[in-house]
């Protein structure tokens, strides 16, 4: 079955990193998949079909009842209205602990068979044999920046800001944001490169419990993760480091840092086995 990856370009949305590491994923499995902009297409051209789409981009995608589709956050009577078998649709939504009431299917996974939905995080956009765990980052107390590549929401901006200065003050090191403008291989080495490798949860994300792709990320880069999100450390456990203040962010992350206290071959080779979007295909493959 033919696999497309519909809309969401590279650099042009957070979520079009999302679709790139998907669309690698498929490649590496040896699909017939391809990576389409959202525009208007001849809808004969995708018979036997299998979409993946978030709702966002589903304005111009074929609607067909001869071919499936794994939707993030679209209606499922977009769908079944317009004739696609029930069966045929499967939702992907974002793992979340308040999602531990259904079916555990792998680390961070669930299956809820009622509503046809499976829940799950993001993960690092390295492939397993990407990742290798004897490729540790040591810490280098001379790197003069910490790059964050992320977006900063809500309170992010006032955390990196507290960050900053405390980091500036004390080591005189700066702290740089990168947004949508950082190639996969670009963000590999400034993460490799950055002095400490924080994470910052609005509010929301610290209600819900929210896992960002960084994590995996950045541990798969060879880096130790912290987070001001105890929902993110009950999460991953040892393998990140948790404050809840960027004081003691910054105090736990540089102690964690300077003595080695993760085990960051253990860490990498736990995400290199559950958390690349090989397992996340496959995890979805078993319900499509």
């Amino acid at each position: 079955m033919k696999v497309v990856v519909w809309g969401h370009p590279l650099h042009k949305s957070t979520h079009g990193y999302v679709h790139s590491s998907y669309y690698k994923a498929f490649k590496y499995l040896d699909y017939d998949v391809q990576w389409v902009e959202n525009s208007k297409v001849n809808s004969d051209d995708y018979k036997d079909t299998l979409f993946f789409v978030e709702d966002s981009q589903k304005s111009n995608m074929p609607v067909r009842s001869d071919c499936k589709y794994i939707t993030h956050h679209v209606d499922t009577e977009y769908f079944t209205n317009q004739g696609v078998p029930y069966e045929n649709i499967l939702k992907l939504g974002n793992y979340l602990p308040r999602e531990e009431i259904h079916e555990k299917i792998a680390d961070l996974t669930y299956w809820d068979q009622s509503t046809r939905t499976v829940y799950q995080c993001w993960g690092t956009d390295l492939l397993p044999h990407e990742i290798d765990e004897n490729d540790v980052v040591k810490f280098n107390p001379n790197n003069k920046y910490i790059n964050y590549v992320a977006m900063l929401y809500e309170q992010g901006p006032w955390w990196a800001q507290e960050f900053a200065n405390l980091v500036a003050e004390k080591h005189r090191v700066e702290f740089r944001v990168f947004t949508q403008n950082a190639s996969d291989e670009e963000n590999k080495q400034l993460i490799r490169s950055s002095f400490l490798c924080p994470d910052f949860r609005s509010d929301w994300h610290l209600e819900c419990g929210y896992v960002p792709c960084r994590m995996f990320k950045n541990i798969s880069y060879g880096r130790i993760p912290g987070t001001n999100s105890p929902l993110i450390k009950r999460a991953l456990g040892d393998y990140v480091v948790f404050g809840g203040t960027p004081q003691t962010l910054y105090h736990n992350l540089l102690d964690a840092e300077m003595n080695q206290k993760v085990n960051m071959k253990e860490a990498m080779i736990f995400v290199k086995e559950n958390h690349t979007f090989i397992n996340r295909i496959q995890n979805l493959m078993r319900f499509i």
